[in-house]
């Protein structure tokens, strides 16, 4: 298997052997932080939630995986964390999709999704190069980079200059505007272009006080290689 954490969780849970095996290959192949829903996984490979679930959170124990909770909207299915619209019936305030706009209700049903860490995520990346009579066909079933405007790109290195890197360190819309086309540029324009990036994994969002906008992990490695191009 990919990676040697599948292997010891087969070898201590032989029941989830096949799962496990199945799994690593699926993870292997992964190269963006994007969501992963164990019901998902269950159903692409004929096999049974709970025991997919007790995988997932097997391999979130051995920092391969990280949960989140989420909550998705009833309109465009994007993801917003759950913490997010808690905090927002706290303060009474509505919780925006950074998407489309639509206002979640105060009683969704928060779910749980997980994504690769950022340590495993740079493990997959930086593999061995396959040998040469493989690598046509590797090629060809690789995810290419999503294709960005000027703005988007622009957008993207200023939130690496910025330092926007994480949640904690986020930065508000109006600065990142500022940083990216000028102190006149209008920051209720660039919404879409949030809203793009965001749909594309690429930045993270929290609305309302003290909200702001970050680069996930696919972000933050695009805007690296923008900046060094």
């Amino acid at each position: 298997m990919f990676f040697p954490e599948s292997d010891d969780i087969a070898r201590r849970h032989p029941d989830l052997s096949c799962i496990a095996k199945q799994v690593d290959e699926k993870l292997s192949s992964i190269s963006t932080p994007a969501v992963l829903r164990p019901h998902d996984f269950s159903l692409a490979l004929s096999a049974e939630p709970n025991a997919v679930l007790g995988h997932f959170e097997l391999l979130a124990r051995e920092g391969i995986l990280y949960s989140e909770e989420m909550v998705e909207c009833e309109k465009c299915q994007n993801l917003m964390p759950a913490e997010e619209l808690r905090q927002a019936v706290e303060d009474e305030d509505p919780l925006e999709c950074s998407a489309c706009g639509r206002v979640f209700p105060a009683r969704s049903r928060p779910i749980v999704v997980y994504r690769l860490t950022r340590q495993a995520l740079l493990r997959a990346t930086s593999r061995p190069s396959p040998p040469a009579s493989q690598e046509n066909e590797q090629l060809e079933s690789q995810p290419h980079d999503e294709p960005l405007n000027d703005r988007a790109r622009h957008v993207l290195e200023a939130m690496l200059v910025l330092d926007a890197v994480d949640s904690d360190r986020r930065q508000s819309t109006g600065d990142i505007v500022k940083k990216a086309l000028g102190n006149n540029a209008d920051a209720n324009a660039m919404k879409s272009v949030m809203a793009e990036l965001n749909s594309c994994g690429l930045v993270g969002s929290k609305t309302g006080r003290g909200g702001g906008c970050w680069l996930t992990s696919a972000g933050l490695l695009r805007a690296e290689k923008l900046h060094t191009s």
